[in-house]
């Protein structure tokens, strides 16, 4: 029923433990796709270890490193079930995440796109921090718009998406750059289909602000081709006046890094 894909990049000291979180699944009626970007440490070693271990269906695919945007469409022709959950390399679930899916699917509408659970920010020591932050109401029929501008809610999500939809909207790949924001493609899915968001933490991951704020201008500054048709796309969205400056700036930021890209 369900494809859990990981896009992975020279993590092998963290993929031990996503494993172990999907070995522990008290539901096995999934497989584990796995695209490694072209990791140069014992990624491909440790994952051959996980298949020979043969306690869950994995499919992996080495491919020479072209960035997330590439692994993810890769992995969508890879998967063979019907519902499609990224779960990054670094990050895990708990032991009940695919049965909680699996509840939630059977009453999910025919033409909704999906579900979406919370994500559960941890700390180093693994201890939860945002345990405050829910959605509000146990169950919100809607899209990632809506949630996030008017309804405001706010932080990482958990995706669970059809397979079926995924294929018609594959990333953006540009020449040269090896990033394109991802909620470019979930808000055009949004704009076509309703997703179900379902107030239950199942994903765990670990956030460092800090490092995060630098790392998005290289980002950027690598990979403006693709932030600007983002940004240029939010800019036409009907969200609040300060939404729409701070996407405008970042938007010039974008255009200027391309120019002395070239």
């Amino acid at each position: 029923m369900i494809t859990v894909f990981t896009p992975t990049y020279n993590r092998e000291d963290t993929l031990e433990r996503l494993y172990k979180s999907l070995k522990n699944q008290t539901s096995k009626t999934f497989q584990w796709v796995i695209v490694d970007d072209g990791s140069t440490d014992k990624t491909e070693s440790l994952i051959k270890k996980f298949i020979d271990e043969k306690k869950i269906e994995i499919i992996y695919k080495k491919v020479k490193n072209g960035g997330k945007m590439r692994a993810i469409n890769l992995g969508v022709s890879l998967a063979t079930q019907d519902y499609f959950f990224i779960v990054d390399s670094d990050d895990f679930l708990n032991e009940k995440a695919i049965e909680s899916i699996e509840e939630e699917v059977i009453t999910l509408p025919d033409d909704f796109a999906g579900l979406v659970f919370r994500k559960v920010e941890i700390s180093s020591e693994g201890e939860i921090k945002n345990i405050n932050q829910r959605f509000g109401e146990d169950q919100i029929d809607s899209n990632p718009i809506d949630i996030f501008y008017n309804k405001k809610i706010l932080g990482d999500k958990a995706e669970i998406i059809k397979t079926s939809i995924m294929r018609e909207f594959p990333f953006v790949e540009i020449e040269g750059e090896n990033f394109f924001p991802e909620g470019y493609i979930w808000n055009q899915i949004g704009e076509r289909y309703s997703f179900r968001y379902i107030d239950k933490g199942i994903y765990y991951y670990q956030y460092l602000l800090e490092g995060y704020t630098k790392q998005f201008k290289e980002i950027m500054k690598k990979n403006p081709k693709g932030f600007k048709i983002y940004y240029s796309y939010m800019l036409k969205k009907n969200i609040p006046l300060k939404n729409k400056i701070k996407f405008f700036i970042r938007y010039l930021q974008s255009v200027y890094y391309d120019w002395i890209k070239k």
